[in-house]
């Protein structure tokens, strides 16, 4: 009864396994049946292993086949094991080929000795094993020459899987590709995401330059170069043992085994392709044999007979949780090669139950990728089953969350320096905490925000300790200015799974520029209104200076001026000097303007002020008014000068006259008589007509006095001869005729205030040139000896003068009044 329960269980397993069985499809070649390899230990307990994991094959051990069929398929001839015996076993033979057995039922063969190569050899059609061993003791270079094939395999079916595989990391197929062209002698690299046509010619061209101009896609004669449908099954042909495979370096070895191990058979490779439940997809070529030729199907696979590696997990040990990342281990090299054997991975956490994980080797990069899917944040150990041994890595892994960097952003300091057009500029990049950790950065790029054409371009970058070496809360950055405008922009941070992330960011305008600093302060001044002149004035918000009140007035764009009202402590002394910090728009620090307000003496006063008096004029000079075109001098009585300071003269407007004290100035002078008293020396010509001529005194760029008045600039006319003629036809006019200077400027003339006549003439030079004569008509004179009064243009009072006129006609003439 017992038996007949096993026997339906075995039954029921079968059925269930074949309907979940999928079919099999090889990337090179065609199906030639799925198989299940196996090795049962001697020892008790213990669970068979997949036969291509096996690390040592011992003596007493079971090599069991089990054929996986689909439905109501059935696996047609015989399959046979070839044992080689591990380096230092003394076995009888060489090589031994067990009795083909039926291929439709599960079969087993005992281990005589530890092996060191197991071969699987499939007949469809039989086979013919009889005289194997006569023909195998004649070659000693079989051998070799399978091993040299299992290696092949190996390293063939390690690239065929990693191209078939939607699932693979550029990391694992970089590594795949070192492996199949170091059968070669070569080392090539090539692009997955290229065009299947350069994939295969840059494989070709790495394999052999002699057949560089091969081109795989394009139909040839000969059957290995008719068109493929990609790289892997362009791999698998050369596996096969195509002309241009073996002119690449390949091996004779199915010429030589086809011949010398099983006569009267063709010998075909095979290679495998996995399948569920660690079963064993066989391809190879399933075209017609020759007549009377069977054929044959060879998979080998190397026994390492190796013990349990030792692995230590180099620095690189802080890994992403959720996605696959390469782990970089120390591995001696013989263990090296065969670290893929090892199964069973697990991650030990400190407490708790080990989690289960993919992983697989990187070729000869020394490094192990780890599939952390669904591997929770921890600190974990690694351990491996070599065969059915634990093992145990030396060091740790932490496995952490990828950043968000939600609240990342550019550290304050690091933002101010980002000045448009500034050129390169390292900065720094702050996490903002826990979920902004930089350590799986892989790229940075910055981008400018609306702005439909803005494209991103590369920024590099520095992680303080290096990719994956622990939690980094900030990121050094070099982002060059040069080009960008001012303006908002993002940076694009994207990490070992592929995702970008957006951390915002702001180029800045070039800061405000003060040309006019600093704004000196006599001391006892409590309130100065300043008018600052610079650049980009309207950016500044705000101006702080220690003990000194600042109100800026309002902004506005473009600002070259702009007006700050200052308060300024009572007890400054002379030479204080104040720091101003200008907090800018965008910027998170001021900026510090030193000794931008600096106390000196007081301002320099004039207290009193002497005028030499003027000589005598023709015309009525007023109060308060200095004739034109004389030089006159004045004595200032001056307050706080020093002999380093200056006088200036002016009207307000136009250019000012500055004397330096005991300097001259053509006939202009200042000279410093006293601490306090100057005497000044001037020529009235220089200034024009009206003006109001002012005095002020000055020590240095330290303060200016409050200017005084020192009268108004007055052109008055010289008068040498006046002429008075009667009017023979109106006794009631007189013609006057003025000679002399500046007459223009005489408007009206006459003998009082009602007794007034306007010039209607202009003057005109007289026959010398030298002078002027201005002719007008006139009231009669009010007596014998009339005194002339004039009036100058835009004045309304009248001007007495000296001047009588010269009469040619009796006075006793003019009628009486």
């Amino acid at each position: 009864m017992r038996r007949l329960l096993a026997a339906a269980l075995v039954v029921c397993t079968r059925l269930a396994f074949s309907a979940a069985l999928p079919p099999l499809v090889c990337s090179s070649g065609g199906p030639i049946g799925t198989v299940d390899l196996r090795v049962d230990p001697a020892r008790n307990g213990d669970k068979p292993l997949p036969l291509r994991t096996i690390n040592r094959l011992e003596e007493g051990e079971i090599l069991t086949y089990r054929p996986l069929l689909r439905g109501k398929e059935e696996r047609k001839g015989e399959v046979s094991l070839v044992l080689v015996p591990a380096e230092g076993v003394h076995a009888p033979e060489a090589l031994l080929v067990f009795p083909a057995k039926d291929a439709n039922q599960p079969q087993q063969w005992k281990v005589p000795w530890r092996v060191g190569l197991v071969a699987f050899v499939y007949g469809p059609s039989g086979l013919n094993v009889g005289k194997v061993r006569g023909f195998l003791s004649k070659d000693s270079d079989v051998v070799g020459e399978l091993a040299d094939y299992a290696d092949k395999t190996t390293r063939t079916e390690a690239l065929l899987a990693e191209l078939s595989s939607p699932n693979t990391s550029s990391e694992r197929l970089q590594s795949a590709l070192q492996g199949f062209s170091s059968q070669f002698g070569v080392n090539v690299q090539i692009a997955r995401n290229a065009p299947t046509d350069q994939q295969a010619v840059a494989l070709f061209q790495a394999l052999n330059p002699a057949i560089a101009s091969y081109d795989p896609l394009s139909p040839q004669p000969a059957a290995s170069t008719r068109q493929t449908a990609g790289l892997a099954t362009m791999v698998g042909e050369m596996f096969f043992g195509s002309p241009v495979g073996l002119a690449a370096g390949g091996t004779a070895l199915l010429l030589n085994l086809r011949a010398l191990a099983f006569p009267n058979s063709e010998f075909r490779s095979s290679f495998s392709q996995s399948m569920p439940e660690d079963g064993l997809g066989l391809c190879g070529k399933t075209g017609p044999a020759p007549p009377h030729t069977r054929v044959a199907y060879l998979w080998a696979t190397r026994i390492p007979n190796a013990g349990a590696p030792s692995v230590t997990i180099g620095q690189e040990n802080s890994l992403p949780a959720g996605i696959k990342s390469p782990l970089p281990v120390t591995v001696p090299d013989e263990a090296w090669k065969y670290l893929d054997r090892a199964r069973d991975w697990k991650l030990q956490p400190s407490n708790g139950k080990a989690v289960a994980v993919k992983v697989e080797k990187l070729g000869d990069a020394k490094k192990l990728e780890l599939d952390l899917t669904g591997v929770p944040p921890g600190h974990y150990a690694l351990q491996g089953s070599w065969d059915w041994d634990r093992f145990l890595a030396t060091g740790a892994i932490d496995v952490r969350s990828l950043g968000d960097f939600k609240s990342a952003r550019m550290a304050p300091s690091s933002q101010d320096r980002l000045i448009a057009n500034a050129g390169k500029t390292t900065v720094t990049l702050d996490g903002g905490g826990a979920s902004g950790d930089f350590e799986f950065v892989t790229k940075v790029e910055i981008e400018k925000l609306h702005d439909k054409f803005a494209a991103p371009s590369a920024v590099p970058f520095v992680l303080p300790q290096g990719l994956r070496r622990g939690p980094q809360r900030e990121a050094d950055l070099q982002i060059d200015t040069a080009g960008l405008d001012p303006g908002d922009y993002k940076l694009i941070v994207s990490q070992l799974d592929g995702k970008a992330h957006d951390v915002p960011l702001e180029i800045l305008p070039p800061p405000p520029s003060v040309e006019n600093l600093p704004i000196v302060v006599n001391q006892g001044v409590s309130k100065i209104d300043f008018t600052l002149k610079g650049e980009r004035l309207d950016l500044l918000q705000k101006l702080e200076a220690p003990q000194v009140g600042a109100a800026l007035d309002r902004a506005v764009a473009g600002q070259k001026q702009r007006r700050v009202a200052l308060q300024i402590p009572p007890n400054a002394g002379a030479g204080t000097s104040f720091a101003i910090r200008a907090f800018v728009n965008g910027r998170s620090e001021p900026l510090t303007f030193a000794n931008a307000i600096r106390i000196v003496g007081p301002k320099p006063r004039i207290a009193g002020l002497t005028i030499a008096r003027p000589p005598e004029e023709q015309v009525q000079l007023n109060e308060h008014e200095l004739p034109s075109g004389i030089f006159l001098s004045a004595m200032l009585n001056v307050e706080h000068l020093q002999s380093s300071g200056s006088v200036k003269l002016g009207c307000g407007e136009g250019e000012d006259l500055v004397l330096r004290l005991g300097e001259r100035s053509g006939s202009s002078r200042a000279q410093l008589l006293t601490p306090n008293q100057v005497f000044l020396a001037f020529d009235t010509g220089r200034w024009p007509n009206g003006c109001v001529l002012q005095v002020s005194v000055a020590n240095g760029n330290e303060g200016e006095s409050a200017p005084s008045t020192l009268g108004r600039i007055v052109l008055l006319p010289t008068i040498e001869d006046l002429e008075l003629t009667a009017d023979d036809d109106a006794s009631d006019s007189f013609e006057a005729g003025l000679t002399g200077e500046y007459l223009e400027t005489i408007d009206k003339i006459g003998w009082g205030a009602d007794r007034s006549q306007k010039v209607e003439g202009l003057p005109v030079p007289t026959a010398d040139g030298g002078k002027e004569k201005l002719e007008s008509s006139v009231p009669p004179p009010p007596d014998a000896d009339p005194q002339l009064w004039i009036w100058l243009r835009n004045e309304s009072a009248p001007r007495v003068t000296t001047i009588r006129p010269n009469q040619t006609k009796s006075v006793s003439q003019i009628p009486e009044q």
